[in-house]
């Protein structure tokens, strides 16, 4: 074939079916991101006031501020982990 017979790039071939129009990318939901990096702050935070909280008041911290870094941390990365699995599945078609 020459560069002659070639039909112009905006032309397209008459032999290929024409698809249909692409199906709409959905926005990737970003939810369960937003709870991980939230829910795992709140833990970092708790766990700084439970570290300075004897420096400031000089007595120990309250319980309330060890349980909610031993329970909101941990949950927090793995709501991430869980975000970074389910994210690197490939869309559904």
């Amino acid at each position: 074939m020459t560069s002659d017979a070639r039909p112009p790039a905006d032309d397209p071939d008459p032999w290929t079916p024409h698809a249909a129009e692409p199906a709409p990318v959905r926005p990737r939901r970003r939810g369960l991101f937003v709870a991980a990096l939230a829910v795992f702050a709140v833990g970092v935070v708790f766990t700084i006031f439970a570290a300075l909280t004897p420096f400031v008041l000089d007595r120990d911290a309250p319980t309330f501020l060890y349980v909610g870094a031993m329970v909101f941390t941990p949950i927090g990365f793995l709501m991430g982990l869980l975000y970074a699995i389910l994210g690197s599945r490939p869309p559904r078609a």
